[in-house]
């Protein structure tokens, strides 16, 4: 039997003595069905982002960040508002490619916030590719879209709220509200065809100048231009050119072109369609009016009124969720931003930029307050800084042959619209630069 001390002796040897090597288990090898399976999926997934309206660089990212989360840190993805490319390589040096084409896509707010959280919850439980795949069905399956009467309410709202805020009365919202129920008709009508955007833009721009006209001929409106820029904010390309232009600010030449080819086309057509439009009915009604004077309506009237377009947005952008308040907040601090700014004697692209600014502001706060992607936010908060007016009356000027007047509003068209995208890429950048400071403090200080 041993005593005390001696136990104590051998205690502290052994103790001391080195421990035996743990025989480790020999890392899994991954196949190559392995990294097709995860490429695939990841691609999958960002299709679904892009086919609901996601920026360009969301995409991208969608696809970086779940592949490198499988420990894969080769990889490269390539995005344009139609096409995807995506590769990866192997660990033995393998490469590996998929390509995914969109051939058609709308703005789905909804789906875009299921499908960015879908994303985030990937890359942190990172589920094997077969239960991956499940949940992405059941989030296809859950992505919510308003019914059709709502969609039209959408299209009243938008053509009722910028009647009256880019100057015109109860009349002529009144008006606007109808043409954006004549126009909501006229997308579905041509969504069943399978219409191309060129013919669609045109017929929907026609029947916009025609019932304009037409109302403003019997009394229903004062102004038939008031009318036709407050309907045609459904058919202005606004955030298509935005964001053409932020785009290529980022970086992402290619797909700013692609954007800024499809606004051309999309105002050329509205130009053509519009003007047959209001040509035809001035044949037939010579007296229709449309040089009075807009009304200055004081700014809480604006910012109402700009409200319940945005509200009309919301709907035909399928927004849903708790966070609808929150969103629409977003008008009532970038419109207030930007007049205030002018009446500052600022001129006016720079009081769109701080307007953009303060969108973008509020959006990046709210997406991390409420663990959602800032689009919903963003694409709110800008519905009133949209240049529809602008475009419109560049458009009026080249119905017209007046080459000097329309380069001139093109130009301070595309100013404004320029900074809109300037404000938001320097307060984005700025998040995003501040978020990849916070993730290298983080994995300083896991390592050490």
């Amino acid at each position: 039997m041993i005593d005390g001390k001696k136990r104590n002796i051998l205690y502290q040897k052994k103790k001391a003595a080195p421990a035996a090597a743990v025989p480790q288990k020999p890392a899994e090898k991954r196949d190559s069905v392995f990294y097709e399976e995860l490429l695939e999926f990841a691609v999958s997934l960002a299709n679904k982002l892009q086919a609901c309206g996601a920026e360009t660089y969301r995409v991208e990212e969608t696809i970086n960040r779940i592949i490198e989360a499988y420990g894969v840190e080769r990889v490269d993805a390539f995005v344009i508002p139609t096409s995807i490319m995506a590769s990866l390589e192997t660990d033995d040096g393998q490469l590996i490619t998929k390509i995914r084409r969109l051939k058609s896509g709308e703005t789905l707010l909804d789906g875009i916030e299921r499908y960015s959280a879908l994303s985030r919850r990937i890359c942190a439980e990172k589920p094997d590719m077969q239960e991956a795949r499940r949940l992405l069905r059941e989030t296809e399956q859950k992505v919510c879209r308003y019914s059709l009467p709502l969609f039209f309410l959408g299209t009243f709202l938008i053509g009722a709220g910028f009647g009256v805020f880019f100057g015109g009365g109860l009349l002529e919202g009144l008006a606007g509200g109808l043409c954006g129920l004549a126009i909501g008709a006229s997308q579905k009508f041509m969504e069943r065809l399978h219409a191309n955007t060129f013919f669609s833009s045109f017929v929907c721009s026609f029947i916009l100048g025609f019932l304009a006209s037409a109302l403003t001929v019997i009394g229903v409106s004062r102004n038939a231009n008031i009318v036709v820029i407050g309907a045609i904010m459904l058919l202005v390309p606004g955030f298509l050119f935005t964001n053409s232009l932020r785009d290529v600010i980022y970086g992402d030449t290619m797909s700013g072109l692609n954007r800024l080819v499809q606004v051309l086309i999309i105002g050329v057509a509205l130009v053509l369609g519009t003007s047959s439009g209001v040509g035809l009915t001035s044949r037939i009604f010579p007296d229709v009016v449309f040089t009075l004077s807009p009304i200055d309506h004081p700014l809480w009237i604006q910012c109402l009124a700009g409200l319940i377009g945005t509200l009309g947005f919301g709907l035909m952008f399928n927004l849903h969720g708790r966070g609808i308040p929150f969103a629409l907040l977003g008008c009532l601090i970038s419109w207030p931003v930007c007049v205030l700014s002018m009446r500052l004697d600022v001129s006016e692209p720079i009081a769109y930029l701080f307007g953009a600014m303060a969108s973008a502001f509020y959006a990046e706060i709210m997406a991390r307050i409420r663990k959602y992607p800032a689009t919903s936010y963003l694409m709110c908060a800008l519905v009133p800084l949209i240049p529809g007016s602008g475009i419109y009356y560049t458009m009026d000027c080249v119905r017209r042959n007046l080459p000097t007047e329309a380069y001139a509003k093109g130009m301070a068209t595309a100013a404004i619209a320029g900074s809109v995208a300037v404000g938001v890429l320097l307060v984005s950048t700025g998040f995003r630069m501040w978020t990849v400071a916070k993730r290298n403090r983080i994995r300083k200080a896991r390592k050490n």
